[in-house]
């Protein structure tokens, strides 16, 4: 059962307490008649029962999708009848359509019930702007008897001011039914020139029989678009009311295995399109806007770079050159130059590069930290929370000081690349200092300066932006500040610099299942960011940074000593208490996680450093606590299956294996353990030389290193992912280290009773 979430710009009408209010009845006639319109649909690929003998033992056969998309129109064949009232012209109407046989219990499971998530999912658009929708579904048995769901029996599982969770049950599906199911969205565009991006997905991770795309637009509307990675050109006309007509046609689409070390966006075939209403005003061309009917097919990625050049040279006009706006930036640097006198540091004898990091430093507690009472909810939520950089801010910080910086924009590693970019969305965005190369970006609190993001690394077609400063703009010139060269290349981090290293003392004691553990772990690098998110909390944030400002109190002393403070110390307490209490919880659930065993007695659980400084950048924490599922008795003797301790290793699906496709990983990493084994009085360690190991080749390798002393049990498991990428021919070399380490899951230490 998926429980996804759906996106809160969605109005359901049916999903508020007035059951029978005059917009539910509404709907629900509306509902009832687009059921009766989309059902009545005539074309025979949703007719289809016979399944290829090859596709026979797939888990779920989709056997037609189809699409209309129509906006605008005067034709009433688009619409296949179906209309919004009349709305219909203003409305950009989106009906998805879609037959899957379910073949085994796994595809039942899947669609039993269906949440409004996984329509969206089967929608083009990448937005979810959509202000109403309809759905239909009905069960065909095997039998042929045809079996309506009532659609407009929805369940709200959460209703939130930022996000909404629905579902509808499916009920006695069966292996062998097949489910035929649509939704129909429609989006205002009344006076909306927004450019609205709609892809087409020409594949799945089960067998297609029929997928086709129809769309229908009004002459005022313009069409970008491009494929990719061999997927089909879409056929284009233009109809006798200049309507703009759009098709695809693809049968027979074999599944593609989408789940292990894939790029879809480099790999996988798609074609995109950009559809807006067109423009030929005043402004138009420096806009980069299509004319009303125009029909371009994007070649090159000129459009998205101007598109980016614009929208920065538009925000240095009105975040920078307007000295208004520039005061922000010089504030800050006054504000730095005084945590500087504060930390007893000289800021005229600072580096360039030191100078950056303190401004880096000061702007987050600034921007981010400094507390405020009246945002104490979002305070306590800001490590989860995550940003789009700031490249555009962080590049003013330091002009400001007179730093020279510029800002890079990169194609992201797994993303389009930069000759395939459509919009300037699509290309990454950074600040950085020329020569040095050193970034700064804000996409977490827990970012540090220097550092590239991995969706960056490697990146060498990187384009460089700085802008012209005259004494005077005029209005063709707001959007056209922006100087491009050549940008620099990036370097790409190693294995160790994206680590992941569990040191454990383990103990045990005859009799007794449990082992005691006392665990440190070190993440580094791009390892980090997901745990520092569970387990660090805002006041170990504010605590560390007020420590390395050398502020005088920390914050809730200082809350404490102020008049103003005083008023709300209490609320300010509980609230960290309370975020201290789910942080134990947090540290036990992430022990689980990892370990894959029962844990219990979580206790002397800490954040050692929170990593969040570039001169301490490694995330550290501790704990201790008991972990079971490990000890066998045999006879006298106790195993212990140390292989366990790394919980379940990835393993590779027989699916998996069969590859075509190179392989694009995250980013270069690897995990070691480091055990401290003591053997319980009157045992002895038998089998430490069978647990040594290594599989080792030029995509990574396991290594285990084990040795006795007699007291204690050392051992050393290690694997490394060299590459972020590699090449399809390296595959069954990565196959070899990967198994090996899933294989090492069932090594076993022997104690024997003396």
């Amino acid at each position: 059962m998926k429980q996804l979430s759906f996106a809160a710009v969605l109005c359901f009408a049916f999903f508020t307490s007035f059951a029978q209010s005059k917009e539910t009845i509404a709907y629900r006639k509306e509902s009832e008649e687009m059921r009766k319109s989309v059902w009545a649909w005539e074309d025979p690929k949703f007719k289809v029962k016979d399944i290829p003998q090859k596709y026979a033992n797939a888990s779920k056969i989709i056997i037609a999708h189809h699409t209309e998309l129509t906006a605008d129109s005067k034709s009433s064949i688009a619409f296949y009848g179906l209309g919004f009232g009349t709305k219909h012209k203003q409305n950009l109407t989106e009906i998805v359509r879609e037959v899957v046989k379910l073949n085994d219990k796994n595809a039942v499971t899947e669609y039993s019930e269906l949440s409004f998530t996984q329509f969206e999912k089967r929608s083009g658009f990448y937005t979810s702007d959509k202000s109403s929708t309809y759905v239909g579904v009905r069960v065909i048995k095997a039998d042929g008897t045809v079996k309506e769901i009532n659609a407009d029996e929805i369940v709200l599982t959460k209703d939130a001011a930022n996000e909404k969770q629905a579902k509808l049950a499916i009920p006695d599906l069966q292996p062998g039914d097949i489910l035929d199911y649509f939704f129909a969205t429609a989006q205002n565009t009344t006076n909306d020139f927004a450019t609205k991006v709609y892809t087409l997905l020409l594949f799945d991770n089960a067998p297609v029989l029929s997928y086709s795309f129809h769309s229908q637009l009004g002459k005022k509307f313009a069409v970008e678009y491009r494929s990719y990675n061999g997927a089909p050109e879409l056929a284009i006309k233009k109809s006798a009311e200049s309507d703009i007509e759009i098709s695809v046609q693809k049968n027979d689409m074999p599944p593609f295995e989408t789940s292990l070390w894939i790029s879809a966006t480099r790999q996988l075939p798609f074609i995109r399109m950009n559809i807006g209403q067109g423009y030929k005003g005043i402004g138009s061309a420096a806009l980069g806007m299509s004319r009303p009917g125009e029909i371009k097919k994007i070649a090159n990625s000129q459009n998205a770079l101007e598109e980016k050049s614009r929208d920065f040279s538009q925000q240095y006009y009105n975040g920078y050159w307007m000295r208004s706006a520039r005061a922000e930036y010089t504030e800050m640097e006054a504000l730095a130059k005084s945590k500087a006198k504060q930390m007893g540091i000289d800021y005229k004898t600072m580096s360039r590069e030191e100078k950056a990091a303190l401004l880096y430093y000061t702007a987050r507690f600034d921007w981010f930290l400094r507390f405020s009472i009246d945002r104490l909810d979002a305070k306590m939520n800001l490590p989860s929370r995550r940003f789009d950089g700031f490249p555009f801010s962080m590049f003013a910080l330091l002009k400001a000081a007179d730093l020279d910086p510029a800002i890079m924009v990169y194609e992201d590693r797994t993303g389009f690349r930069m000759n395939e970019a459509m919009n300037g969305s699509d290309l990454g965005a950074i600040a950085y200092l020329p020569g040095s190369n050193k970034y700064f970006s804000f996409n977490s609190i827990f970012d540090v300066p220097f550092t590239a993001p991995s969706a960056a690394e490697g990146a060498k077609t990187t384009k460089s932006f700085t802008f012209d400063h005259p004494a005077m703009v005029g209005p063709a010139k707001v959007l056209n500040l922006t100087e491009v060269a050549p940008g620099p290349n990036v370097a790409t981090s190693k294995s160790a610099d994206n680590a992941r290293i569990e040191k454990l003392q383990i103990s045990l004691t005859a009799g007794q299942p449990l082992l005691q553990v006392k665990r440190n772990t070190t993440l580094k690098g791009h390892y980090k960011l997901d745990e520092q998110t569970k387990l660090v909390v805002y006041q170990d944030i504010m605590d560390y940074e007020c420590t390395v400002f050398k502020q005088k109190e920390l914050l809730i002393d200082e809350l404490a000593n102020s008049k103003t403070g005083k008023k709300y110390i209490n609320e300010v307490r509980n609230a960290f208490a309370e975020a201290k209490k789910k942080q134990k919880d947090a540290f036990l659930k992430e022990a689980k996680d990892w370990f894959e065993q029962e844990v219990t007695e979580m206790k002397d659980y800490k954040i050692e450093n929170p990593g969040i400084r570039h001169t301490a950048p490694d995330f550290v924490y501790s704990s201790n606590f008991q972990l079971g599922g490990l000890i066998k008795k045999a006879g006298n003797n106790i195993i212990v299956e140390i292989g366990k301790i790394q919980g379940t290793p990835l393993v590779i699906k027989e699916e998996q294996k069969k590859r075509a496709l190179d392989v694009y990983m995250p980013f270069a990493r690897s995990i070691e353990y480091h055990l401290e084994i003591a053997i319980p009085e009157g045992y002895t360690a038998e089998g430490v030389a069978a647990l040594n190991s290594k599989v080792q080749n030029e995509t990574g390798y396991f290594i285990t290193e084990a040795t006795s002393n007699g007291q204690t049990v050392s051992v050393k498991i290690i694997k490394h992912y060299l590459n972020s990428y590699e090449p399809l021919q390296n595959f069954e070399k990565i196959l070899a280290f990967v198994n090996a380490s899933s294989e090492w899951t069932n090594a076993k230490l022997l104690l024997k009773k003396k």
